[in-house]
């Protein structure tokens, strides 16, 4: 009986089995109609459509052209956005420039491919951006400057992306003849035309009226900002005419000196003095020396002397210093001519001043 019974529960086991399997077969064969029915109901395909037709990059910016910035995907579904990824195809017609992570100032096109269909996207790269310009506070010129010698640029920087152009500087509302505070302008423009202008402030020095003492023109950096500028400065000058003034004035106040020895100062200071200030005949300087020192008490009568500037350069690297007469420009060219032995051969850290001395 007991074998009977347990024949009978297999059986029942087995059928339901089968039955089950049957049950969830045909689930799953009623799931993949419905689904059918549905993906065939609704299009199976998305629209491609692009978020802008016109985009606009700042000059230095980066612009990568990828699906996500192209391809609008908002009010579509998982499976859609994937279909579109797996079909869509972008062809990218930008640039970067030269050694630059972005492109340069210019028109391009993006291409979006989508099966049969393909739409173009305008990419234009603008430069609105202005130069920044840095210039001094205040610059000391010496009376009497010629300005358009003077090196204003060398106290100023531009810094921009593009190319710049060269600094402008416009000093026409200084009077260089009278002391005084002027307003001056600077400005620089890049190769895009954006421009950058601003004022800064000069202020024209009297120089020294001593005949020992040389007016010059100094440039200072600022520890703190960096930015340089330029001092009037006084300093005691060594110079053969100063000498020579000296020399003859000790000579005439000297008392119960003899007229050979006179005459022998004289000679051995007229070969060592500037020929500027002294008669062309050596003979006539000795005998008018003689004369003036022996015959008359008063002091004698002293050549008229001009007032004459030296332009210099000096490099702060390698000590290398150079002297015009001519400008500050040629001062320059003379510095350049001379390899700096410190860094690449050129001298990148210079200082540059105008001397006045009496001859």
């Amino acid at each position: 009986m007991e074998t009977m019974e347990t024949n009978k529960e297999n059986i029942i086991d087995k059928y339901l089995n089968t039955k089950k399997k049957k049950i969830a077969a045909g689930c799953i064969a009623g799931a993949l109609i419905i689904g059918c029915g549905a993906y065939a109901i609704r299009d199976t395909s998305p629209d491609l459509s692009l978020k802008k037709e016109v985009v606009t990059v700042e000059y230095g910016q980066t612009y990568n052209p990828v699906f996500d910035q192209l391809v609008k995907t908002k009010g579509l579904d998982k499976d859609d956005v994937k279909y579109l990824k797996n079909n869509v195809k972008i062809k990218n017609g930008i640039k970067n420039e030269d050694q630059k992570d972005y492109p340069a100032v210019g028109k391009y096109k993006v291409t979006v491919k989508y099966k049969d269909e393909t739409k173009t996207v305008k990419v234009t790269v603008k430069d609105t951006t202005a130069p920044e310009l840095n210039v001094p506070d205040n610059t000391e010129v010496v009376k009497g400057t010629d300005l358009s010698t003077f090196d204003f640029k060398s106290l100023m920087s531009a810094t921009d992306l593009a190319q710049l152009n060269e600094i402008q500087i416009d000093y026409s509302s200084v009077d260089v003849n009278t002391s005084g505070e002027y307003t001056a302008k600077a400005s620089v423009e890049d190769i895009n035309k954006n421009k950058t202008e601003k004022e800064f402030k000069v202020t024209v020095v009297e120089p020294s009226t001593d005949e020992n003492t040389e007016t010059t023109t100094e440039v200072q950096t600022d520890p703190t900002t960096g930015q340089k500028k330029t001092v009037v400065v006084s300093k005691p000058k060594n110079n053969t005419t100063t000498a020579n003034s000296n020399s003859s004035s000790s000579s005439s106040n000297k008392s119960n000196t003899s007229s050979s020895t006179s005459n022998s100062n004289s000679g051995s200071h007229g070969s060592s003095g500037s020929s500027s200030s002294k008669p062309s005949s050596s003979g006539n300087t000795g005998g008018s020396s003689s004369g003036s020192s022996g015959g008359n008490s008063s002091t004698p009568s002293q050549p008229s002397k001009v007032l004459k500037k030296k332009y210099w350069y000096r490099c702060n690297n390698c000590k290398a210093r150079v002297e015009s007469t001519v400008s500050l420009d040629d001062a320059l060219n003379k510095l350049n001519a001379i390899p700096c032995d410190d860094f690449d051969g050129h001298h990148h850290a210079t200082q540059y001043g105008i001397s006045e001395y009496w001859e």
